[in-house]
């Protein structure tokens, strides 16, 4: 599927649309030719995200009670709206409509993700136009899922992470509750005892790296899935990632790449 989308700006609004709203703008996808065909209004299409200008339509649906309809030039799909003073066009427009029009196909898509862009806040999920921008690369496994809560400050939750640990203080910590794809770091400080020929390390703790380098405000749920990610990296080494899809959720898809090195 091609697609053209462009991110909004910070300062952009992200619209809360009421029902009758997103049925008022499901209304503009069709009989629009006759105001649509050569003309500059702003479009987008709210089943690839991509945005344009009208004048780059140019294939239409034949309508036999009205003006044909328009087609994407991007993906072909009959989802184009256009910009009324009501609605003003942005991707979060966009994704919100897609959330909401084409939600089937999106929890289907999210079942099989192995690839997010990183992004912060719920709006700023929007924003970017997540919802369209998630991919399944076949070549990425998935291998399995964690959960995760928050961390306010270092060292309030564990105690595993202090304000003087060099590897602490190594990258900014995110203030927004990101998601997207992150490296999984992992630290052990000492040894505690060995057991069946297994050295126990103390002090085991985990950093979460989105792909700008910033440090998540993320921690394990557990130390039985703290245990499951250790397995996970045994097995898998550098090709490991983690997913997290949504900014509403405390979860964390753990997926084997096969081009890790070319991931972040």
């Amino acid at each position: 599927m091609g697609r053209h989308i462009v991110p909004d700006e910070a300062s952009i609004k992200v619209p809360h649309l009421s029902h009758e709203d997103r049925h008022a703008l499901n209304r503009l996808t069709a009989y629009g030719r006759s105001m649509l065909e050569g003309s500059s209004l702003r479009c987008g299409c709210f089943r690839c995200g991509s945005s344009f200008v009208a004048s780059e339509i140019t294939d239409w649906m034949p309508e036999e009670d009205g003006a044909d309809t328009a087609l994407c030039p991007y993906c072909g799909c009959d989802a184009v709206i256009y910009e009324t003073k009501g609605h003003l066009l942005s991707t979060a427009l966009l994704s919100n409509l897609y959330l909401d029009w084409f939600s089937a196909e999106f929890k289907g898509r999210e079942k099989a993700v192995t690839y997010v862009p990183t992004f912060s806040t719920y709006d700023d999920y929007l924003r970017q136009g997540i919802p369209f921008l998630m991919e399944n690369r076949e070549s990425d496994e998935i291998v399995g899922e964690v959960n995760l809560f928050r961390v306010d400050a270092p060292g309030n939750a564990t105690g595993f992470m202090h304000e003087d640990d060099e590897a602490w203080q190594a990258k900014d910590l995110a203030e927004d509750e990101s998601g997207g794809m992150v490296e999984i770091v992992i630290h052990r400080e000492g040894r505690d005892f060995a057991y069946k020929d297994e050295n126990i390390w103390v002090n085991t703790y985990f950093e979460f790296i989105d792909e700008l380098g910033r440090r998540l405000p993320y921690e394990l749920w557990s130390p039985d899935q703290e245990q499951r990610v250790l397995s996970l990296v045994e097995k898998y080494g550098s090709k490991l990632r983690g997913v997290i899809l949504s900014p509403s959720e405390g979860t964390m898809r753990i997926v084997a790449k096969e081009a890790a090195d070319n991931c972040m």
